[in-house]
């Protein structure tokens, strides 16, 4: 993951992902996949609004800052709460422009407490798939507790694929619940499996099925984890401004922000979609994506809201994250950046200086807490 701050250039992210701080300049401005065109990775993307740069982020200097705690002083004590989601492993169909619905696998929360974990209870949700998968929100040192169950697929009733949660990039103490199901468990049709976590490194991550995970990730089995801080609900002031939210516990309050978007990329090659439903072959060297997507959705669509009408599959919209940015003068924005397709991408927002503050959930400080952000 990259971080990225207000600066008076505008740094390429590289595929590995990044957190990007912006000034903007004008009135407020819509991104759209044209603008992220070029971007790959795993990351956060921060813009701030309106006016003038100031001097300290028109050149920001290399500087020595105090190394990050664990937590900022005052920051929150007390353990979160445990965090508990239940994922529906399944398929359906997508809208991408100028062609039918796209067949594809994916995960659906169905996250209720009137739900137990009888298989049948949770067949009404087969063929429901999202587009990408959940979002998954957690706190720092928070118990995780995600249960996935494989509730078989509409689309191929034949198949018998198990599938699995592998959160690519954290530090798992045992590979039992790694999803790697050469070292662990994989989850078979009808059959639920649960997952705990404590995580402790804030940051931005990504999750994915991990069995036949060339074919699993392709088909739409990806999704953005990110860990909030324990520096959160802190007031901190930095260049003038208070925040409560921050990426890392950077403890000077360099990577507050006001609002946040997550942005998953990944590319789509749609003959294996169309081969997999059609009871057919696809030879995986042959792979040549003639669709490029953020959140799932290809330009112009873009640019649509989260619950536009015209993505509606038997009345629902399956890709229901939309990838439009809108911000107002003076708002820190944070971006989050993954990058969970087979080519790389580099980033860039015209006229919109941005700087990277952290890479694969790592804040850029040296360990004797030197700027490293670009």
């Amino acid at each position: 993951m990259a971080d990225l701050h207000a600066a008076d250039r505008q740094p390429a992210i590289r595929s590995r992902g990044g957190i990007i701080a912006m000034e903007h300049q004008s009135t407020p401005r819509k991104f759209s996949r044209r603008d992220f065109l070029k971007l790959g990775g795993l990351g956060a993307l921060l813009l701030a609004g309106g006016g003038t740069l100031p001097a300290v982020l028109r050149k920001p200097a290399r500087r020595a800052v105090a190394a990050p705690a664990s937590a900022a002083p005052g920051a929150r004590l007390a353990v979160p709460p445990p965090l508990y989601r239940r994922l529906v492993a399944t398929d359906g169909f997508i809208v991408l422009p100028g062609r039918d619905p796209l067949y594809v696998f994916g995960f659906t929360d169905v996250t209720d407490p009137d739900l137990n974990s009888d298989i049948n209870t949770l067949d009404i949700y087969k063929g429901r798939v999202q587009a990408p998968a959940p979002i998954l929100a957690t706190e720092q040192d928070q118990d995780v507790y995600i249960t996935l169950t494989n509730i078989g697929l509409v689309g191929r009733p034949d198949l018998d694929d198990s599938h699995t949660i592998h959160w690519h990039g954290f530090r798992n103490p045992i590979a039992l619940f790694d999803g790697v199901p050469e070292v662990s468990i994989s989850v078979p049709p009808a059959r639920n499996f649960p997952y705990f976590y404590r995580p402790h490194d804030p940051g931005t991550y990504m999750y994915h099925c991990h069995f036949e995970d060339t074919e699993h990730v392709q088909m739409g089995m990806t999704g953005i984890v990110y860990v909030n801080p324990a520096q959160n609900g802190t007031p901190i002031t930095y260049n003038g401004k208070t925040y409560t939210r921050f990426v890392y516990n950077d403890g000077d309050g360099s990577t507050g922000y006001e609002r946040q978007f997550t942005l998953l990329l990944n590319e789509v090659d749609t003959r294996p979609h169309d081969n997999l439903l059609a009871v057919q072959e696809f030879i995986w060297s042959d792979y040549d994506p003639n669709y490029f997507v953020i959140n799932g959705r290809a330009y112009p669509d873009t640019i649509k809201l989260s619950n536009d009408p015209s993505l509606e599959i038997e009345g629902t919209v399956r890709q229901s994250i939309s990838s439009l940015i809108q911000v107002n003068p003076y708002d820190q924005v944070l971006l989050r950046f993954v990058n969970l397709g087979y080519r790389q991408h580099a980033m860039q927002l015209n006229g919109i200086p941005m700087r990277v503050v952290g890479e694969d959930a790592t804040l850029l400080r040296g360990p004797d807490g030197f700027d490293l952000s670009y």
